[in-house]
């Protein structure tokens, strides 16, 4: 017998699935693409200071930033090839929790290894959301497809963005530190996303 909850939830789906985008869960999916990709974007903006903290070398900070990327996308395909065999909706609040703990890694990092080990976490974390999370858009999305994925996207876009704005508002005046406002970032996502996975 399924809960009210379930009902409701399936309901919502078969609206979707009738040409009806369900507009609620639309922008849920797009905060969270939004707080995922800052915590990326916490990354090159720590990097003028991980650079005099820790006296890191340009090529480390290279190394750093080529992690950040091969994790966060190399590893997507491989959860995607798995969500599609086993769907599995709570990997979205199980990548977000990895990228917590990359927040608070990059932030205690004594040195350029710690903060190594951190990056992946953040990009192993990006790497579970973003199929899981087009999984999301693809359901929400009914027969407005377009209008789904551009919505989805935007949140993702602003996201990258503020880069610039990290540096100068928290890392220039608190130093690596101010990495763990991150985990604000992360701890709002992974508290959006407990509301849509039953959905």
């Amino acid at each position: 017998m399924s809960t009210p909850t379930a009902a409701g939830a399936g309901v919502q789906r078969a609206g979707a699935a009738a040409g009806k985008a369900v507009i609620p869960v639309l922008l849920a999916i797009s905060l969270v693409h939004f707080l995922n990709d800052t915590m990326q974007a916490v990354v090159p903006a720590l990097y003028p200071v991980l650079e005099e903290t820790l006296s890191l070398s340009y090529a480390q900070i290279g190394w750093i930033a080529f992690t950040l990327n091969m994790t966060s996308s190399v590893m997507q395909p491989v959860v995607g090839l798995y969500s599609d065999r086993r769907p599995s909706p709570y990997m979205l609040p199980v990548g977000m929790a990895m990228s917590l703990l990359g927040m608070i890694g990059i932030a205690l990092a004594p040195n350029y290894w710690g903060v190594l080990l951190a990056v992946v976490f953040i990009g192993i974390g990006s790497a579970v959301f973003h199929p899981e999370g087009s999984r999301v858009v693809f359901f929400a999305a009914g027969g407005q497809r377009g209008l789904a994925q551009s919505v989805y996207q935007v949140g993702g876009n602003a996201g990258g963005s503020l880069a610039p704005i990290l540096t100068i508002l928290i890392f220039l005046p608190l130093g690596q530190i101010g990495a763990l406002w991150g985990t604000a970032f992360a701890g709002a996502a992974i508290a959006v996303l407990l509301a849509v996975v039953p959905w």
